[in-house]
């Protein structure tokens, strides 16, 4: 695994045992189905804040919803020491009120990191944040940035995975990649148009990123120690007309067995910048490369 200087973020695991009390109104809220309750997770960049926020900032950070208890594990690099941590409920784009407040947690910190978990009473709240997490966001505040240091909208980890060990979660952001379109006729149009086949991308820590082969519409991630996936896609989240859609992803492993994809079960795909198919007509068997930005997050089961 890579360290923070190169954007491979691990993300810090176990849930600190004392409990702070968070924005909410008086009400119960059943617990959600599972052992792990509901894990949601998301990248932070100074780019996603409004007004831009810390350019050299970054974080990964997971929450995990369980009952009444909404458990932070959060990583950052790149930015001073934090003053507040919050989950706030606004689209991307937009600035939001501060719904859960994590902000006492900070004292626990440990280097670059904190866990811990605070007690939120309302259901209506908790219910929102679990059925649309899309719809709220995570801001780590500093005193230079005190409206906003980095951001991510929040999505939820749809496959099995065991909060405790969030600490073994990493991202790994695109150092250089071109989303790979050629001219095809369109079934659909009978027009000929570019469609995808394949990426060629190298992330950091040196992971290869392409398809399994051009035209099979399988990715597949490749780490220098020969651990591998290939994805399947869960869903798509628009993330504006001129950027590529987010991504969650199903891995299932295809390399050796030991190694830094080896558990591996989830992929997401974040903060997408670029790599939209070129549009209007075309010739038919041409190539293009488009290049293209990324975070992607590598979830454990």
């Amino acid at each position: 695994m890579g360290t923070l200087g190169t954007r491979v973020i691990a993300v810090a695991a176990a849930v600190g045992a004392a409990a702070v009390t968070g924005l909410a109104a008086p009400q119960a809220f059943a617990a959600e189905p599972g052992a792990t309750g509901t894990v949601l997770a998301t990248s932070l960049n100074g780019a996603n804040e409004v007004p831009a926020g810390d350019k050299d900032g970054a974080a990964l950070e997971f929450v995990q919803v369980k009952g009444d208890q909404v458990a932070v594990a959060v990583k950052w690099r790149g930015v001073g020491k934090p003053t507040a941590l919050h989950l706030h409920e606004a689209a991307k784009g937009a600035n939001g009120d501060v719904r859960v407040d994590f902000t006492k947690v900070l004292a626990g910190a440990k280097g670059h990191r904190v866990t811990g978990t605070v007690t939120v009473k309302d259901s209506a709240l908790l219910h929102r944040l679990t059925t649309d997490p899309g719809a709220f966001y995570a801001n780590l505040h500093t005193a230079a940035f005190p409206k906003g240091a980095v951001r991510g909208q929040l999505h939820r980890v749809t496959e099995p995975t065991d909060f405790g060990r969030a600490l073994d979660n990493f991202q790994a952001s695109v150092v250089r990649g071109r989303q790979i379109y050629e001219c095809k006729t369109d079934p659909a149009t009978g027009k000929a148009a570019f469609a995808q086949r394949d990426v060629s991308a190298v992330l950091a820590g040196h992971i290869r990123h392409s398809f399994t082969a051009p035209g099979s519409g399988v990715p597949q991630w490749v780490a220098p120690d020969g651990s591998a996936v290939t994805g399947a896609v869960v869903s798509r989240t628009p993330n504006g007309a001129a950027n590529i859609a987010e991504l969650d992803l199903k891995a299932t492993q295809s390399g050796k067995p030991r190694g830094l994809l080896a558990d591996t079960t989830e992929i997401l795909r974040l903060n997408t910048v670029g790599g939209v198919a070129p549009s209007g007509s075309c010739d038919l068997g041409a190539i293009v490369g488009v290049p293209y930005k990324a975070d992607y997050v590598f979830v454990n089961g």
